[in-house]
């Protein structure tokens, strides 16, 4: 086994691929680069079943799904934006999944800005006279979001971060005013806080954290719609975006222990438009049995705060390795 360095490595996968590849014309990348490749650089053993293709080596694990979008790094789901499928004989994913998703969250210590985060703006989603979701025992998503957001805060404060919340009681912040704020005090790093719901099934569950979709890609949520795959502000952070958004939902599991619905894109206003690394996490269905009467305990609540705090304490960790 032997390393190349990120830039020969790229320019060979790509090489390889291209005449195996079929490609469309969009603004995403359309070239593949291919799993064995991945293993080389991270010098990982590579073996495979009739499901999954799994890459490891002492310090981390990487399982992609086979003709799928989901991956596990060290046990932890994210969705890429093109499933992983075969390339002649050889399993491959997008080039830009690799570069803007996976070789960040491994090699963060490469890819992210050195600029440590001091300045933290937590948003409470909804407000006011917007209650966002509703239990079926009518409790309100706006009162649970912004009672986790201020335990965050004075977690956060303990650890020397200096922290900002979009709003300071219940009342209706615009999204636009919510972007604007994080502007103004040239935030560090921003995490929009909800609850979830689904209008379809109690039975839906678990734990997601969302970060700007890549240019010229659909959005995990788009269902098989097509998105707007134009580019949006956020994309200027992609990398430090990956390495914030695998550092809450990680931190976030690990504490909570509910189910992993995975890190996920979206272009959801408040994350697309921010101006510095954005996250918006979902921290429970209050549509869901179990998970509402979690969300209304306020020791399941200061361990959704430890969760964020802690995703935030390891983005520092992670970005000045």
């Amino acid at each position: 086994m032997y390393l190349i360095n990120r830039s020969l490595f790229i320019c060979r996968t790509v090489i390889l691929s291209s005449f195996l590849a079929f490609f469309k014309s969009d603004a995403s990348s359309n070239t593949s680069v291919f799993l064995k490749n991945i293993a080389r650089l991270y010098s990982m053993g590579i073996r495979s079943n009739d499901k999954k293709i799994e890459l490891k080596n002492r310090y981390n694990n990487i399982e992609f799904e086979k003709k799928g979008r989901r991956v596990w790094i060290n046990n932890i789901m994210l969705y890429l934006h093109k499933p992983c499928q075969k390339v002649g004989k050889s399993w491959s994913i997008n080039e830009d999944d690799f570069r803007l998703n996976i070789d960040p969250i491994i090699r963060s210590y490469k890819n992210s800005s050195k600029k440590t985060p001091k300045k933290i703006v937590l948003d409470p989603g909804h407000g006011g006279g917007d209650t966002g979701a509703i239990s079926p025992n009518r409790v309100l998503e706006k009162q649970i979001v912004y009672d986790i957001a201020i335990l965050t805060k004075h977690i956060l404060i303990k650890h020397g971060f200096k922290v900002y919340l979009t709003r300071e009681n219940d009342n209706y912040i615009t999204l636009d005013q919510r972007v604007e704020f994080t502007k103004k005090i040239k935030a560090d790093l921003f995490i929009s806080i909800h609850a979830n719901a689904a209008s379809s099934s109690r039975s839906a569950n678990g734990i997601e954290t969302f970060i700007s979709t890549l240019e010229g890609f659909d959005s995990s949520n788009s269902y098989g719609r097509l998105n707007n795959r134009v580019r949006v502000p956020n994309n200027k952070y992609d990398f430090s975006n990956a390495v914030l958004g695998y550092a809450l939902q990680s931190n976030l599991i690990k504490i909570l222990k509910r189910y992993d619905r995975g890190l996920r894109r979206a272009r959801f206003k408040v994350i697309k438009n921010s101006p510095c690394p954005a996250a918006l996490v979902e921290c429970g269905f209050l549509t869901n049995e179990i998970e509402e009467s979690l969300l209304r305990d306020k020791n399941y609540r200061i361990k959704v705060a430890n969760g964020i705090a802690n995703g935030v304490r390891a983005y520092k960790a992670y970005i000045l390795k």
